[in-house]
C-alpha cells in the first residue's frame, strides 16, 4: 500500500476517534485539527512535532500577552499590539526552534478562535500534534508492507 493510501486510512480513523473523544472530554475539537495540520506542515517526524509544538505554543503566548497588554493599557488601540506582535511572531523565527512561522500564527489564531482559552487551546493543539505523529508513524508502518503489483494508489 502506498504511503498516501495508508495515511488517508490512519488519518480517517484517528480523526473520527478525535471528534468523538474531544466531544466526550470537552476538548476544543477544531483546534486539534489545527495542531494536526501544523505537524504535517512542519515536515512531520519528531522534528516537525517539536517545531509545531514550539511555534503553536509561542502563538498562544503572544495572544495571551496581547490580551493582557490591551487590558492593562486601554488607551492604546488594540491594532498597535496586533502590528507589533505579528511582526515579533515573524522575527522570532531567527531562533531555530521557532522557525516555523505558520505554526506561530496557527497557535495565535487558535487561541483567539477558542475565545482566548489558552489552556484548552494548548491541550488541543498538543493532542493534534500527537495525532499527526501517530497517523504518520502508523501510515509508514502500513506502507512498508507493500506487495508488488497490488497497490491501487
Amino acid at each position: 500500500m502506498s504511503y498516501l493510501a495508508a495515511v488517508g486510512i490512519t488519518v480517517g480513523f484517528l480523526a473520527g476517534a478525535w471528534v468523538y473523544l474531544s466531544g466526550e472530554l470537552s476538548l476544543i475539537g477544531f483546534v486539534g485539527f489545527l495542531g494536526w495540520a501544523s505537524y504535517f506542515a512542519a515536515g512531520g517526524g519528531t522534528k516537525g512535532a517539536r517545531s509545531a509544538f514550539c511555534t503553536n505554543m509561542s502563538g498562544i503566548l503572544w495572544g495571551v500577552i496581547t490580551i493582557a497588554l490591551s487590558s492593562a493599557l486601554p488607551g492604546v488601540p488594540g491594532i498597535a499590539f496586533t502590528i507589533l506582535f505579528a511582526a515579533i511572531m515573524c522575527w522570532q523565527a531567527k531562533l531555530g526552534f521557532l522557525g516555523f512561522i505558520p505554526g506561530t500564527f496557527i497557535g495565535n489564531a487558535a487561541f483567539y478562535a477558542s475565545g482566548n482559552n489558552w489552556q484548552g487551546t494548548a491541550v488541543a493543539l498538543t493532542c493534534g500534534i500527537g495525532l499527526g505523529l501517530l497517523s504518520d508513524v502508523l501510515a509508514k508502518k502500513m506502507s512498508e508492507k507493500k506487495q508488488a503489483g497490488t497497490d491501487p494508489l
